[in-house]
């Protein structure tokens, strides 16, 4: 690496570490910046972009003009849909819990698979007292049937099959004890089909998820939400899944709590699952973010249906950090959806479709061709992103920032989760001598409003502009030349073997990060609370015996409409303090809530 190169990377650290605290006046009007494409950037041992993992559909049809939208908007022909074992032997047998003799021989030969998530309905797999032997004997024998255009790679046996246990008891509508009865049976159902899938040779190439959580709400009722859900689920089942599943949306979904999880939240919510594994099994297990964005409420409408896409491009931003331990990610768009156009649903489309009819209101057989919704701006959006990761850091935690480069294309992407517009200063250097053109796309959808999509071309960078509330903005920089690298980036995470830990009044909470492999460039903690809002969220850190100071802010909103402030507040913590061997400990002044992960995070600079 030159030098240079690592003075402006040092340079870039200083100044941030600074405003990210709040400390320095300026940055409260001004938002700075910086992308360095000359510094390649490491994600675990990922820097190029799997598009494959981000870009998909809800859907499991293939139609004509499916096949156009992939090759259009660069999208992967992976989607999911709703199909399997169960509603298969239903259909064969007349009701749940009947499976058909098989009449397939072994097989050792590996089986092809095609990308794409298969779920199914609860009530077509289970039943209170089902053979969960013969469920799963029965799915082996069935996948190992499918042609290979129809063997999904991914099995998540039920979608969201929590919020329907209180379908399957006598007892009243919600009682705990036939709750945790019922859940307690759903999660073996998870671990033996987890377990006899993995165990057929054949189907070496499919993997089980679970367990498709609707309301990952965990900090209700001091976390009891997540021993009754996902924590009893992982208990039993988890060692058995090859990811995590579950939905994350800004909304009520199902049930529960009006929920913004953009931002701090959906950190929180990943952190625990990636502490639980660490600290239970050693590794991190990957997620599978099988929904996700924000929900679309009563019947359709242009303006309703294009509200979700705010949220999945503030969510996307957050996954794009976790590649390393992301099984795949869909955005909650579905394709022209028919079969939600009935007379009782007044022949209007579904609520998150990506096609519409062009008359809408008209039976079937009486529409005359479809069109895209505001939706397709999602996709539009991203459609050129590409290439391997780049360095790039916000002195505001509510504007995200993500940089790539593909051969002579840097692609630079902000967004803006605060409710007030943000004045940026974005600095990209050597940009002046080697940019041909500038494309910016940008994309605001307000609440309440249409979608506001915009592309223009300059000719140079500004030296400031305005991201306005809920804004995206796509940069593409068309290069002169490719940049040349000149060091790396390399982010690695340290876990702890705590996690839930409940805060006690003056009593430390310490936690131990060992053989921390770190000697240059930036190092923060990532600590994770679950507190009422009436008691503090900026407890006594050290590191080493050093004080480090707690930030004013962290990504995303308040969270006062919620019942618990749930999420993660990010630590910077100067690198003169990080060891190879660490102790960090966290007194808070009053009782109450839970810290619940605490994680140890560090951008290794690294020689070309």
């Amino acid at each position: 690496m030159s030098h240079n190169c690592k003075n402006i990377y040092k340079g870039i650290l200083n100044c941030l570490f600074f405003c990210f605290l709040g400390t320095i006046p300026l940055f409260a009007q001004v938002t700075r910046v910086v992308v360095d494409p000359s510094m390649q950037k490491f994600v675990g041992d990922i820097s190029q972009l799997d598009r494959t993992k981000y870009f998909n559909l809800h859907t499991n049809a293939n139609t004509p003009m499916l096949q156009q939208f992939f090759e259009t908007y660069n999208v992967n022909n992976c989607g999911r849909g709703f199909y399997g074992p169960g509603i298969d032997a239903k259909k064969l047998m007349g009701e749940v819990g009947v499976y058909p003799k098989s009449k397939n021989k072994p097989s050792t030969k590996l089986k092809k698979v095609r990308r794409f998530v298969a779920t199914e309905h609860p009530r077509n797999v289970y039943k209170e007292g089902i053979d969960i032997d013969g469920f799963a004997n029965w799915a082996v024998n069935y996948f190992k049937s499918l042609d290979e255009s129809e063997r999904p790679r991914w099995y998540e046996p039920m979608n969201e099959p929590f919020v329907h246990a209180k379908d399957f008891y006598d007892e009243k509508d919600w009682d705990p004890v036939a709750e945790l009865r019922v859940k307690t049976e759903m999660c073996k159902l998870y671990k033996v089909v987890g377990d006899k899938i993995h165990a057929e040779p054949s189907l070496k190439n499919m993997k089980v998820l679970g367990y498709c959580a609707a309301w990952p709400s965990f900090e209700l009722k001091d976390f009891g939400n997540w021993k009754v859900n996902m924590g009893l689920f992982l208990d039993i089942a988890g060692a058995s899944m090859d990811a995590i599943s579950y939905h994350l949306y800004d909304g009520i979904n199902q049930v529960g709590q009006d929920n913004k999880r953009s931002g701090s939240n959906v950190l929180a919510i990943m952190d625990l699952i990636e502490s639980y594994s660490f600290s239970n099994w050693g590794i991190v297990k990957p997620h599978a973010i099988t929904e996700y964005g924000g929900i679309a409420v009563k019947e359709f409408s242009m303006i309703r249906n294009v509200q979700s896409i705010r949220s999945q491009n503030a969510m996307i931003f957050e996954l794009f950090d976790r590649e390393d331990r992301l099984e795949i990610s869909i955005p909650f768009n579905v394709d022209d959806a028919k079969w939600h156009i009935t007379k009782q649903n007044n022949y209007l489309p579904y609520k998150a479709v990506l096609w519409r009819p062009e008359n809408m209101g008209v039976p079937k057989n009486e529409i005359t061709g479809w069109v895209y919704t505001d939706r397709i701006h999602f996709y539009n959006l991203w459609k050129a992103v590409n290439g391997h990761r780049v360095y790039g850091v916000s002195s505001n935690p509510d504007v995200q920032v993500q940089g790539f480069v593909s051969d002579k294309q840097l692609f630079v992407a902000l967004n803006n989760l605060d409710e007030a517009s943000q004045n940026i200063v974005l600095e990209v250097p050597g940009i002046s001598e080697n940019l041909n053109m500038l494309h910016v796309k940008s994309l605001t959808v307000l609440k309440d409003d249409l979608a506001r999509y915009n592309e223009i071309k300059l000719a140079d960078l500004p030296e400031q502009f305005s991201l306005q509330a809920n804004e995206t903005v796509v940069l593409a920089f068309e290069l002169n030349k490719s940049p040349k690298i000149n060091g790396s980036i390399h982010n690695k995470r340290y876990y702890s073997n705590k996690y839930l830990i409940p805060i006690k009044n003056r009593e430390p909470l310490t936690f131990n990060f060992n053989n921390v492999d770190f000697t240059d460039g930036k190092a923060s903690l990532s600590m994770s609370l679950g507190r009422k809002h009436d008691v503090s969220k900026r407890p006594l850190v050290s590191v080493n015996g050093k004080a480090v100071m707690i930030p004013l802010n962290w990504k995303g909103y308040d969270q006062k409409n919620r019942r618990v402030f749930f999420g993660t507040i990010e630590i910077p913590v100067p690198k003169k303090f990080i060891k190879k061997e660490n102790e960090v400990k966290i007194t808070f002044p009053d009782d109450g809530g839970y810290l619940s992960s605490l994680i140890l995070d560090v951008e290794q600079l690294k020689s070309k």
